[in-house]
């Protein structure tokens, strides 16, 4: 089987990070935002989230720090919360790096010369795909905390979800989790869908990637972006390292070119400037 027809049998689940972005963190993704984390954090009454902003989600390094953050999902509701979104299918440092996420947002959101009292609430809502020890330990299959007057955070397991056995589809939280997992049916979909109405533009995103083997390959090709980098800070000390994932990074850059993806999906993926990329 060629190279094609395996891409044409790949699906991405909502979760895989590429899908969720698409679904939720891009312009015009307002609606079916505001239904998901409606849903996840069971607003209700004057909580209910309204109106949304969806913000950038690369938060640049800076003369203190010199981690650059790039967010799943960024928003500020009407009420002026930062809320952030991660979808999370392997296991990952979730504890620390979520921290640091809100820490980071936290200090963003004080201009240069306000009072700290005009500092933003952070909420950090994680969704995700796969269990551990500490997750494993929890009562249910959430975990909501209040860390302090200008931070909170909701944490969802979804394979707990999924062993539980009395799902409510009335339940709003239950509708944005059953969305979400890639074990829930069809038929049981499209009764979600039918009840959030807002979702459908979701889905209607999601069933777009899968079928268009471009986008699978999009998805992959970021994939291999990240292992390469992960790879390179292992090997961060090795002498001329800098010099190979720049060779690597034009190399990768160059297959997208031919295969005729876009220079901003280059630009992403390889992190190289889009008049260099244009040159290639």
């Amino acid at each position: 089987m060629n190279k094609d027809n395996n891409l044409k049998n790949k699906k991405l689940i909502p979760l895989n990070d590429h899908a969720f972005k698409k679904m939720f963190g891009e312009r015009g993704c307002e609606p079916q935002l505001m239904a998901l984390i409606n849903g996840l954090t069971n607003r209700t009454g004057n909580k209910i989230v309204k109106n949304i902003k969806i913000l950038e989600k690369e938060i640049p390094r800076d003369l203190y720090n010199d981690k650059e953050i790039k967010l799943d999902v960024l928003a500020e509701t009407d009420n002026g919360e930062l809320i952030n979104l991660e979808a999370q299918i392997k296991n990952g440092d979730m504890e620390s790096r979520g921290i640091f996420y809100s820490s980071r947002l936290q200090y963003k959101s004080v201009n240069k010369g306000e009072d700290y009292t005009t500092m933003k609430e952070v909420i950090m809502i994680t969704i995700f795909g796969s269990t551990s020890k500490k997750r494993n330990k929890y009562e249910g299959y959430w975990q909501h905390k209040k860390i302090n007057e200008y931070s909170e955070k909701y944490e969802f397991i979804l394979p707990k979800f999924d062993n539980l056995k009395n799902k409510d589809i009335n339940n709003p939280q239950h509708r944005c989790l059953m969305f979400l997992s890639h074990k829930t049916d069809k038929k049981m979909r499209e009764k979600v869908i039918e009840m959030e109405p807002d979702l459908a533009k979701a889905q209607k995103i999601l069933d777009y990637l899968n079928s268009h083997p471009k986008e699978i390959e999009l998805y992959e090709m970021r994939e291999l972006g990240k292992m390469d980098t992960i790879n390179a800070r292992k090997n961060d000390i090795q002498e001329g390292i800098e010099k190979g994932k720049d060779i690597e990074k034009i190399e990768i850059a160059k297959k997208m070119k031919n295969k005729g993806f876009s220079f901003g999906d280059i630009a992403e993926i390889t992190n190289l400037s889009m008049e260099f990329i244009k040159k290639l």
